[in-house]
């Protein structure tokens, strides 16, 4: 796609869901000086999404900016630092010096995740239960991609599948998933 066909449809995009997006940004970033960082990556990627894919490609533009955000704000902040801000890693030694204590950190990974608190709970339970109901490879590659962080080759290594087939059935749910919640999350998410 050419980039004369794809600027206005972006612009237009970027007046639409910029407050928004920033204000997502703003309620979970933990450092404000990092924000225009976060706004610039978020939308950077959208519009290379755009000029490699097309306008067209997009069934609810607005939902998936959101998605950007979100996938940018994870990975934007390690597990480590989000945990920093709610559990102290380190210890002090006898001189006042700090270090990382394993067990603290062995200890924090087995906590749930401040980021995890989603605040729509009702839409994560109702995606957790249709999720639940898919064959169990799918559940398991849910599982290694979305909660391990895993990439899709790692995920097809994990459970001994092809790529192409792990990317195959996250892909077909999702898109399953994107339309049974697309219009309960965008109402939501505008509330």
């Amino acid at each position: 796609m050419n980039v004369q066909q794809v600027t206005p449809f972006f612009e237009a995009l970027y007046d639409q869901t910029y407050d928004a997006t920033l204000l997502y940004l703003t309620r979970r970033c933990a450092d404000p000086t990092q924000l225009p960082d976060l706004l610039q990556e978020v939308y950077s990627e959208v519009y290379a999404v755009l000029l490699q894919k097309g306008s067209g490609y997009l069934q609810n533009p607005p939902a998936f900016v959101r998605h950007v955000a979100r996938a940018k704000l994870r990975r934007f902040y390690t597990l480590r630092q989000r945990l920093r801000q709610w559990v102290p890693l380190q210890r002090q030694d006898a001189e006042g010096e700090l270090y990382d204590d394993p067990a603290l950190e062995q200890a924090a990974w087995q906590m749930p995740q401040p980021g995890d608190q989603v605040e729509e709970k009702w839409l994560l339970e109702s995606i957790a239960a249709t999720l639940k109901t898919c064959p169990p490879d799918v559940q398991k590659i849910f599982i290694c991609h979305y909660q391990l962080d895993l990439t899709l080759r790692q995920t097809a290594e994990a459970l001994g599948m092809k790529e192409s087939t792990v990317k195959a059935k996250l892909y077909r749910t999702l898109q399953k998933l994107r339309t049974i919640y697309a219009t309960e999350g965008a109402d939501h998410e505008g509330a």
